[in-house]
């Protein structure tokens, strides 16, 4: 089994840490902290990090041409300009009480992928996924207390999507011409812990985050668990490949509603850490 290390011991520490993704125009490393309404980033070259405050919970975060950053925020998708804070709505939801936007990834041809969750003590299965199109967020699939994590093959014929509630991966075809997921079947099903964010990389596995398991699965195209890579924390919540030979997993975690014997047996929790990946 692989561990993973911390990335920087200087970072603090994310209450909800999430959204994790490498830039590969600017060598940057980008995450959220979902209940902290922080935007982080971080260059492994210069060891510099910068964060930023968001007015509601953030739950993603992808940089733009423009030097904008496209957000997910508890309400709906926005545009968030780091020099001066402004948040400009580019899609909104109406959600029920207790619903929030959560993970968010752009497939392939750079469409964007919201699920939202439903953070009832006791959900009801009122949470679902959506796509931008034209300036909305579309319901594409309901059904879910978590529509989690999104991936796509390396060969963009196939999506996944983490159904955090039921312990499943869910795999689709996928139409990249169109964004339509036909054809939903089982993928796999997580044995101790819950499914949260995914990644795919370019030889053929499927990263998936653990939550309340301690690590990360690294998963074949046939849904077999090929090895785990451990952490020393149980709520681990992202995972993306990066780095300047794309063969550094980066992987968030949380301390999100854990007591306070519990931070103190996994002091690391809510910190950033990363594994090199074999090959």
């Amino acid at each position: 089994m692989s561990k993973a290390v911390l990335l920087d011991t200087n970072i603090p520490a994310s209450q909800l840490g999430e959204g994790i993704y490498w830039d590969d125009q600017t060598s940057l490393l980008w995450w959220v902290d979902i209940a902290g309404r922080q935007i982080h980033r971080y260059d492994p070259e210069r060891k510099e990090h910068r964060s930023w405050l968001t007015s509601k919970e953030v739950s993603f975060v992808f940089p733009q041409a423009d030097g904008l950053l496209l957000i997910g925020l508890s309400n709906g998708v926005y545009l968030f300009d780091c020099e001066t804070g402004e948040e400009r709505a580019v899609a909104l939801l109406d959600l029920p009480a207790e619903h929030r936007l959560n993970d968010g990834k752009r497939d392939p041809a750079g469409r964007l992928w919201v699920g939202t969750i439903n953070t009832a003590a006791e959900p009801s299965e009122t949470a679902a996924l959506y796509q931008l199109q034209n300036g909305h967020l579309v319901e594409i699939e309901g059904g879910y207390t978590n529509a989690n994590g999104k991936a796509w093959s390396a060969d963009g014929g196939l999506m996944f999507h983490a159904d955090t509630g039921r312990n499943t991966v869910w795999v689709y075809d996928y139409d990249q011409a169109t964004g339509g997921i036909p054809n939903k079947r089982v993928f796999a099903k997580i044995e101790d812990g819950s499914p949260d964010g995914l990644e795919a990389d370019c030889v053929g596995n499927l990263y998936a985050a653990i939550y309340g398991g301690s690590r990360v699965d690294i998963l074949s195209m046939r849904g077999d668990v090929i090895s785990p890579i451990s952490l020393p924390v149980p709520n681990v919540t992202n995972c993306c490949v990066g780095g300047s030979r794309q063969k550094t997993l980066f992987i968030t975690t949380a301390f999100d509603g854990m007591s306070d014997e519990e931070r103190s047996s996994a002091p690391l929790s809510g910190h950033v850490f990363k594994v090199e990946l074999d090959g």
